[in-house]
């Protein structure tokens, strides 16, 4: 194994690590608060939020960010169900 694997491995799980933190965060403060999703949602869906370069060249990354938002909208309504019962 080389320095350069080990780096990449090191990266990878922090950028894990830091993903399903960023995830667990934002379900317990949208359960919390339900207009936070909302508010992010619309933030990532704005055209103008990728207008840039860079912002272009990252659309499948603000797919997936639109994608993890409404699976987190679908975890919080099934908590709030649960918790209803």
């Amino acid at each position: 194994m080389t320095s350069q694997s080990i780096d990449i491995a090191d990266l990878e799980q922090r950028s894990l690590a830091t993903e399903r933190l960023l995830s667990t965060l934002i379900a317990i403060l949208s359960a919390r608060e339900p207009q936070l999703l909302k508010e992010l949602q619309a933030v990532f869906a704005s055209p103008d939020f990728a207008a840039d370069e860079a912002g272009r060249a990252a659309s499948g990354t603000w797919s997936r960010i639109s994608r993890e938002l409404r699976a987190t909208g679908r975890l919080v309504d099934s908590l709030g169900e649960d918790g209803a019962h």
